[in-house]
Formats: C-alpha cells, sequence, structure tokens
C-alpha cells in the first residue's frame, strides 16, 4: 500500500522590516543611537581658574609669611664680621677675651677686657658695654675710649654673628644669652660682685641691659640712644603691613616691661640726631633714675655726666 510522506514545516526566516525593532540592529541604526562628544562650560572653566589664582596667591601669601618669620632679624640687626680697629688703634692696652664655651669645648663669644689704670678713679669697678644693632666692636672703639678715659675697667663683648663671634645671625633671643654669658664670666669667672659692675646699653644694647638690671641688679646701668621698638621698625617696612604680624613677630626689642620692674639707679642719655626713645623710656622707667640731653654737649660735659652718676652708685 503506498506509503503517506509527512512534510516537515521550513523554518522561516526573520525578514528585516523597515521600522521594525525585532532582530539583530543594522549598523545604520548604530550610528544614529551615538552620543555627541562632550563639551566644557564656560562656567567650570572660569571656576577652575578662580580656584588655580587663589591657590597660587595662598601660597605666595604663605610664602612670605615664612620669609617675614625666618628674616625678621635682618630688619633690626645689621651686622658685620670685619674687625678693622681695637682699642690699641687709640693707643689704649686691651685683652681679647673668648668665652662661653658650647658642649664641644669651642668658646663662642668674643670680647675685649680693657683694664682701668692702677690710679684709675673705678680701677676696682668694671663697666659692661653692650653695643648697638650695627657694625662689630670695632665701631665702638670711640665709645670704649670715652668710657676707658673715665677711670673704670670695661669689657665690650660681640653678639653672636657680629665679629668674630660665633653663630649664622644675631637675634633678640640669641644676644640676650650672649649678654647674661657676659655677666657671667665677669661674676663667676673674674669674681667681680654685681656691687662692683655697671651696665651701659648703647642702642639695642640698652634692651640687653634693661634685663640684666631686671635679672641680677648690679650696681646701675646707663642707657645711651636706646633703640626704638621692633613694632615701630617693622611698621615703616610697607611688605609687612600686609602679614599678621599677632602671629609672626617674634623679635620685641622693648625693655619697657624690665625698666619698671628693676628698682635700682638708671642714666638715660640722648645723643643721636633727634630727641626719642631716651626720653619715653626715662618717662614709663620706674625709680631712681636720671635723664640728660646731650645732644649739643661736649665729650667734657658727657664724661663730666658719667662721673657723677658712676660716683653716686660706685661710691
Amino acid at each position: 500500500m503506498p506509503r503517506k510522506l509527512s512534510r516537515k514545516p521550513h523554518p522561516t526566516l526573520p525578514l528585516n522590516v523597515p521600522g521594525s525593532h525585532s532582530g539583530a540592529p543594522s549598523h545604520r541604526n548604530g550610528r544614529d543611537a551615538a552620543s555627541p562628544p562632550p563639551t566644557v562650560s564656560g562656567r567650570w572653566l572660569l571656576t577652575a581658574f578662580t580656584i588655580t589664582i587663589l591657590l597660587a596667591a595662598c601660597c605666595g601669601y604663605g610664602a612670605l609669611c615664612l620669609l617675614f618669620y625666618q628674616g625678621q632679624w635682618q630688619l633690626l640687626f645689621h651686622p658685620s664680621r670685619s674687625i678693622s680697629s681695637t682699642p690699641a688703634s687709640e693707643g689704649v692696652a686691651f685683652n681679647d677675651i673668648r668665652f662661653d664655651v658650647d658642649e664641644t669645648g669651642s668658646p663662642r663669644l668674643d670680647g675685649w677686657w680693657i683694664p682701668a689704670s692702677p690710679q684709675g678713679r673705678y680701677a676696682a669697678d668694671t663697666m659692661l658695654y653692650l653695643h648697638g644693632n650695627r657694625g662689630s666692636l670695632s665701631d665702638s672703639v670711640p665709645a670704649l675710649r670715652e668710657l676707658h678715659d673715665l677711670g673704670i675697667n670695661v669689657f665690650a663683648i660681640d653678639y653672636r654673628g657680629f665679629g668674630i663671634s660665633v653663630g649664622r645671625h644675631p637675634t633678640e633671643r640669641l644676644a640676650t644669652q650672649d649678654s647674661i654669658a657676659a655677666w657671667t664670666y665677669l661674676t663667676d669667672t673674674r669674681h667681680i660682685p654685681a656691687r662692683d659692675l655697671v651696665v651701659f646699653g648703647d642702642g639695642v644694647g640698652a634692651t640687653f641691659a634693661a634685663h640684666l638690671a631686671a635679672q641680677f641688679a648690679p650696681a646701675g646701668i646707663i642707657l645711651e640712644n636706646p633703640n626704638p621698638p621692633a613694632s615701630s621698625v617693622f611698621a615703616t617696612d610697607a611688605r609687612v603691613r600686609i602679614l599678621p604680624m599677632f602671629l609672626l613677630q617674634k623679635e620685641k626689642l622693648d625693655p619697657t616691661g624690665d625698666l619698671v620692674r628693676a628698682h635700682l639707679p638708671r642714666l638715660f642719655i640722648e645723643r643721636g640726631a633727634d630727641e626719642g626713645r631716651a626720653h619715653q623710656l626715662f618717662e614709663v622707667s620706674s625709680y631712681p633714675k636720671q635723664y640728660f640731653d646731650l645732644r649739643s654737649s661736649s665729650p667734657a660735659e658727657v664724661a663730666a655726666i658719667l662721673r657723677r652718676f658712676l660716683d653716686q652708685v660706685l661710691h
């Protein structure tokens, strides 16, 4: 009997009908769906530029603050390493003294001991001389000669950073320590009693002399042309006016507090071009005190004033 043949249905292929979403996407449809390239808005660029400028300004301001903090001493001290003359240049005998040894045993400070004549009026007494903010001991030779002529022993020092004393540069803190070291040398090494010591401070030396007066009580102190406070010096520099000085200022150079605390004889001398700091400090200082304007005085008149003060405090 005849066999029936069964027909299997043929699979139908998907038709790629335009507009239909079925089946694999065509290449043309993929190109149509691509996103446009990203763009940067003008506002974003302006914001980024502003932030960059602000960061650069902050870095520059911070660098300026750091430079001032580290280098403010340069506005106050003007040291020299040169020793161009000595008391011998004026025909005065002296001894070069190296003292204040460090942990290695090396002396850090240099000073001059100028002995009085054995027949000197104050041959048993000593004047500790602390110079100003410029030069070195060589620049103080005329003043040292004047003091030596009074008939008193004189010991003068260079702070660290001045002359041949060690140190990279001076600061108020270091110079104060150096002044104390000089006092200690006189009292401990030379065994000079405080009652036989007078401290003479010239310029910034007046600040350090006032500190010694408050701490050790010598027979008296002499302050000639005291320096203005550091804040006044800084105020004259336009660069400093934009800085937060209450955070950065570490140099003060103001002896007012020590002069109020110290109750011992002090002599204020004005010999500069203008009346200034000596009279101001005289007004706020505690008693006993004396003030003389010697700007027009002869060397003999100045010497007479100094001898009278020394007679009062040493004899």
